[in-house]
C-alpha cells in the first residue's frame, strides 16, 4: 500500500469513522517518536518486534490501546498522540463536527492493523506529507465553528450612558427634577420586572395621592419598594424632612429608598439610622453595569414613557430621544 492508496482509503471511510483522522496522525507520530522511519520495518510486526507491544497499563490493568516498550526503557502509549490530534481539530481549529472519543478512538487501533503495515514501510518525508494531507483534508471538510464577533450586534449600553452622561438640569419649559425622577423610575422599572410601579409627575404630591413614596413599587396588594427622588445632593439638614417617609415604610415593611445625585459626608450613616437605604448615582451606576442589553432596553423604554406619558413633557421627551440617538451610533458606544 502506498502512501496514496492509503490516503485514498482513509478519505472513503472518513465519513463513518471520524475519529480515524486522529488516529491515523497518531500512528504516525507514535511511529515517528520511536523511530520506525528509515529503520528497514516492513510491517507492524517488525515494529512491535523490535518495541513490544505491552498488553498492560502501568497500573497493571488490560492495555485498551497500543502501548510498545521504548529501546531506552519505559512505554510508549498511543493515547498522547490522539489526544493531540483531537486538540488539534476541536480546540485549535474549532472543528467541533468532530468527534471527542478519544478512549473509543484509541480502543479501535487494532481494525486499522493494515495501515500500522504501511506505515511502518514510508519514509519519514512520506510519513510527514500524508500527516498534513490528513490535516488539511479534515479542516475542508468540517466547517470552522470558531467565534466570529462580527456576527453578533453589540447594543451600546444606552441606560447606563444616560447615568453617566446625560443633562438632568431642567431646560425651558421642563419641570425641576422629572430628569432624574424618569430615570430612577426607569432603574426600578428594569430591575423589579415583577413589581407594579406607580409614578406621576414630579412636584404632585404623594400624600395628595395616597401614595408613600415618588415612586412606589407594589407586589399585589403589599407595597415592596418605595423611593424618595431627590435630583440633588442630600446634606444632614435635609434628614429629617426623610423621618416620615422612613416611618411610612418602616410601618409597612417596605424597603424604602432615598435615590439622590449624591449625600454628603456622614449623611448615608443617617438616613440608614431611620431606616431608609441611600442610593446615589454612582450606586445606579454600579448596578446598571452588570445588566444585560435586555434590562438596558427596558429601562430605556420606561423613561422615554415616562417622559411621553407621565410628565407629557415634549422639551424632556425630545432631549431624551436626541441623546438615545447620537448614544446609538457606533462611534459614541463605549
Amino acid at each position: 500500500m502506498t502512501p496514496a492508496d492509503l490516503f485514498r482509503e482513509f478519505t472513503a471511510g472518513f465519513p463513518a469513522r471520524k475519529f480515524s483522522a486522529g488516529l491515523l496522525m497518531a500512528f504516525i507520530d507514535l511511529y515517528t517518536e520511536i523511530g520506525v522511519p528509515g529503520a528497514g520495518f516492513g510491517s507492524y510486526q517488525d515494529v512491535i518486534a523490535r518495541f513490544p507491544r505491552q498488553v498492560k497499563t502501568n497500573g497493571g490493568k488490560r492495555a485498551n490501546t497500543l502501548i510498545v516498550a521504548k529501546a531506552d526503557g519505559g512505554t510508549l502509549s498511543l493515547r498522547p498522540f490522539y489526544n493531540a490530534a483531537e486538540r488539534f481539530f476541536r480546540a485549535e481549529h474549532k472543528r467541533f463536527d468532530y468527534p471527542s472519543c478519544a478512549p473509543h478512538a484509541t480502543q479501535a487501533w487494532a481494525d486499522y492493523m493494515q495501515w500500522l503495515d504501511a506505515l511502518a514501510t514510508f519514509s519519514a518525508d512520506e510519513l510527514a506529507e500524508l500527516r498534513q494531507k490528513v490535516a488539511d483534508y479534515v479542516l475542508a471538510a468540517l466547517k470552522s465553528q470558531a467565534f466570529d464577533p462580527a456576527s453578533v450586534k453589540v447594543e451600546p449600553p444606552l441606560f447606563r450612558m444616560l447615568l453617566e452622561s446625560f443633562d438632568m438640569t431642567a431646560k425651558k419649559g421642563e419641570p425641576t427634577g422629572a430628569a432624574f425622577q424618569g430615570i430612577v423610575f426607569g432603574f426600578l422599572r428594569a430591575d423589579n420586572p415583577h413589581l407594579q410601579i406607580e409614578i406621576d409627575k414630579v412636584r404632585t404630591g404623594s400624600k395628595r395621592l395616597q401614595r408613600v413614596g415618588d415612586i412606589d413599587c407594589w407586589e399585589g396588594a403589599r407595597l415592596a419598594i418605595s423611593a424618595e427622588v431627590k435630583q440633588f445632593e442630600i446634606k444632614s439638614d435635609d434628614v429629617p424632612d426623610l423621618e416620615a417617609f422612613g416611618n411610612d415604610t418602616g410601618r409597612r415593611g417596605t424597603l424604602g429608598l432615598v435615590v439622590a445625585l449624591g449625600f454628603c459626608d456622614g449623611v448615608e450613616e443617617l438616613i440608614e439610622d431611620i431606616g431608609l437605604k441611600p442610593i446615589s448615582t454612582d450606586d445606579l451606576l454600579r448596578i446598571v453595569e452588570l445588566w444585560d442589553p435586555l434590562k438596558q432596553r427596558t429601562a430605556v423604554a420606561s423613561l422615554v414613557y415616562y417622559a411621553r406619558h407621565v410628565e407629557k413633557n415634549s422639551s424632556l421627551a425630545e432631549r431624551i430621544e436626541s441623546f438615545l440617538t447620537m448614544a446609538s451610533e457606533p462611534s459614541a458606544a463605549p
